[in-house]
Protein backbone atom coordinates (compact mmCIF):
# COMPACT_ATOMS: atom_id res chain seq x y z
CA UNK A 1 0.00 0.00 0.00
CA UNK A 2 1.45 3.41 -0.92
CA UNK A 3 2.24 5.95 1.75
CA UNK A 4 1.26 9.56 1.08
CA UNK A 5 2.33 12.53 3.09
CA UNK A 6 3.46 16.11 3.27
CA UNK A 7 6.53 17.52 4.96
CA UNK A 8 7.00 21.21 5.68
CA UNK A 9 9.88 23.52 6.46
CA UNK A 10 10.95 27.08 6.05
CA UNK A 11 13.09 29.93 7.26
CA UNK A 12 13.34 33.71 7.47
CA UNK A 13 15.34 35.05 4.53
CA UNK A 14 17.39 38.23 4.62
CA UNK A 15 16.51 38.90 0.98
CA UNK A 16 13.41 40.93 0.26
CA UNK A 17 10.40 38.98 -0.97
CA UNK A 18 10.66 40.66 -4.38
CA UNK A 19 14.34 39.80 -4.78
CA UNK A 20 13.89 36.21 -3.62
CA UNK A 21 10.78 35.71 -5.75
CA UNK A 22 12.51 37.18 -8.79
CA UNK A 23 15.33 34.64 -8.49
CA UNK A 24 12.86 31.82 -7.89
CA UNK A 25 10.74 32.71 -10.94
CA UNK A 26 13.89 32.59 -13.08
CA UNK A 27 15.27 29.52 -11.33
CA UNK A 28 15.83 27.62 -14.58
CA UNK A 29 18.40 30.18 -15.76
CA UNK A 30 19.47 31.44 -12.34
CA UNK A 31 20.27 28.18 -10.49
CA UNK A 32 22.86 26.77 -12.94
CA UNK A 33 24.77 30.07 -12.71
CA UNK A 34 24.42 30.41 -8.92
CA UNK A 35 25.02 26.73 -8.11
CA UNK A 36 27.16 25.20 -10.88
CA UNK A 37 28.37 22.51 -8.49
CA UNK A 38 24.78 21.19 -8.23
CA UNK A 39 22.99 22.14 -11.46
CA UNK A 40 24.83 21.23 -14.65
CA UNK A 41 22.03 22.53 -16.87
CA UNK A 42 18.30 23.28 -16.96
CA UNK A 43 16.51 23.09 -20.29
CA UNK A 44 12.97 24.28 -20.94
CA UNK A 45 11.45 21.44 -23.00
CA UNK A 46 7.81 22.62 -23.04
CA UNK A 47 6.27 26.05 -22.57
CA UNK A 48 7.96 29.36 -21.88
CA UNK A 49 9.52 28.49 -18.51
CA UNK A 50 7.16 30.79 -16.60
CA UNK A 51 3.62 29.56 -17.26
CA UNK A 52 1.74 26.62 -15.79
CA UNK A 53 2.54 23.54 -17.83
CA UNK A 54 6.14 24.53 -18.55
CA UNK A 55 8.41 21.48 -18.33
CA UNK A 56 12.12 21.45 -17.54
CA UNK A 57 14.83 18.82 -17.86
CA UNK A 58 17.31 19.35 -15.03
CA UNK A 59 20.80 17.85 -15.22
CA UNK A 60 22.25 17.45 -11.75
CA UNK A 61 25.87 17.09 -10.68
CA UNK A 62 27.46 13.67 -11.01
CA UNK A 63 28.12 13.89 -7.26
CA UNK A 64 24.41 13.78 -6.42
CA UNK A 65 23.51 10.56 -4.61
CA UNK A 66 19.84 10.95 -5.58
CA UNK A 67 19.50 11.53 -9.31
CA UNK A 68 21.50 12.69 -12.31
CA UNK A 69 18.52 14.27 -14.05
CA UNK A 70 14.90 15.02 -13.29
CA UNK A 71 11.88 16.45 -15.04
CA UNK A 72 10.07 19.33 -13.36
CA UNK A 73 6.75 20.82 -14.37
CA UNK A 74 5.07 23.99 -13.16
CA UNK A 75 1.74 22.90 -11.70
CA UNK A 76 0.72 26.28 -10.31
CA UNK A 77 2.18 29.74 -9.98
CA UNK A 78 0.81 32.95 -8.51
CA UNK A 79 3.06 35.96 -8.87
CA UNK A 80 0.83 38.17 -6.70
CA UNK A 81 0.97 35.68 -3.81
CA UNK A 82 4.54 34.57 -4.65
CA UNK A 83 3.73 30.87 -4.70
CA UNK A 84 5.15 28.18 -6.97
CA UNK A 85 4.29 24.48 -7.20
CA UNK A 86 6.56 22.14 -9.15
CA UNK A 87 5.89 18.48 -9.89
CA UNK A 88 9.31 16.84 -9.73
CA UNK A 89 9.62 13.52 -11.48
CA UNK A 90 12.58 11.42 -12.41
CA UNK A 91 13.19 11.04 -16.11
CA UNK A 92 11.76 7.56 -15.72
CA UNK A 93 8.78 9.10 -13.84
CA UNK A 94 9.98 7.55 -10.58
CA UNK A 95 11.49 10.33 -8.50
CA UNK A 96 14.93 9.45 -7.26
CA UNK A 97 14.00 5.80 -7.91
CA UNK A 98 11.91 5.85 -4.73
CA UNK A 99 8.94 8.20 -4.87
CA UNK A 100 5.97 7.91 -7.19
CA UNK A 101 5.04 11.51 -6.39
CA UNK A 102 7.18 14.44 -5.28
CA UNK A 103 5.59 17.89 -5.50
CA UNK A 104 7.47 20.93 -4.25
CA UNK A 105 5.54 23.94 -2.90
CA UNK A 106 7.35 27.23 -2.26
CA UNK A 107 5.90 30.50 -0.99
CA UNK A 108 7.64 33.78 -0.26
CA UNK A 109 6.03 36.35 2.05
CA UNK A 110 7.42 39.80 2.88
CA UNK A 111 8.57 40.33 6.45
CA UNK A 112 10.24 43.64 7.24
CA UNK A 113 13.25 44.05 4.95
CA UNK A 114 13.41 40.29 4.42
CA UNK A 115 10.94 37.52 3.79
CA UNK A 116 9.58 34.24 5.07
CA UNK A 117 10.14 31.27 2.77
CA UNK A 118 7.89 28.27 3.32
CA UNK A 119 8.62 24.96 1.63
CA UNK A 120 6.53 21.82 1.53
CA UNK A 121 6.98 18.49 -0.19
CA UNK A 122 4.02 16.26 -1.01
CA UNK A 123 5.11 12.70 -1.66
CA UNK A 124 3.91 9.20 -2.34
CA UNK A 125 5.97 6.13 -1.58
CA UNK A 126 5.27 3.02 -3.66
CA UNK A 127 5.24 0.80 -0.55
CA UNK A 128 5.26 1.09 3.23
CA UNK A 129 8.89 -0.10 3.25
CA UNK A 130 10.12 2.96 1.34
CA UNK A 131 11.44 5.82 3.48
CA UNK A 132 9.67 9.10 4.03
CA UNK A 133 11.63 11.90 2.33
CA UNK A 134 12.46 13.52 5.67
CA UNK A 135 16.01 14.31 4.56
CA UNK A 136 14.70 15.82 1.34
CA UNK A 137 12.79 18.61 3.08
CA UNK A 138 16.03 19.51 4.88
CA UNK A 139 17.87 19.53 1.53
CA UNK A 140 15.17 21.73 -0.03
CA UNK A 141 15.31 24.20 2.88
CA UNK A 142 19.11 24.27 2.77
CA UNK A 143 19.04 24.91 -0.98
CA UNK A 144 16.77 27.91 -0.55
CA UNK A 145 18.90 29.18 2.35
CA UNK A 146 21.90 28.93 0.00
CA UNK A 147 19.92 30.94 -2.55
CA UNK A 148 19.27 33.61 0.08
CA UNK A 149 22.97 33.73 0.95
CA UNK A 150 23.88 34.00 -2.74
CA UNK A 151 21.40 36.86 -3.21
CA UNK A 152 22.91 38.68 -0.24
CA UNK A 153 26.26 38.71 -2.04
CA UNK A 154 24.77 40.12 -5.27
Amino acid sequence: MPIRGKLEGGFEAKSSADKFWGALRSWYTFFPKAFPNVYKAVEVVEGDGKAVGSVFRVSISEDSPFAKSVREKIVAVDDAKRTLILDVAGIDENVFHIYKKYVLHVSVTPKGDGSVVKIAVEYENPTEKDPEPIGFIDIEVQGFQDLDAYLQNK
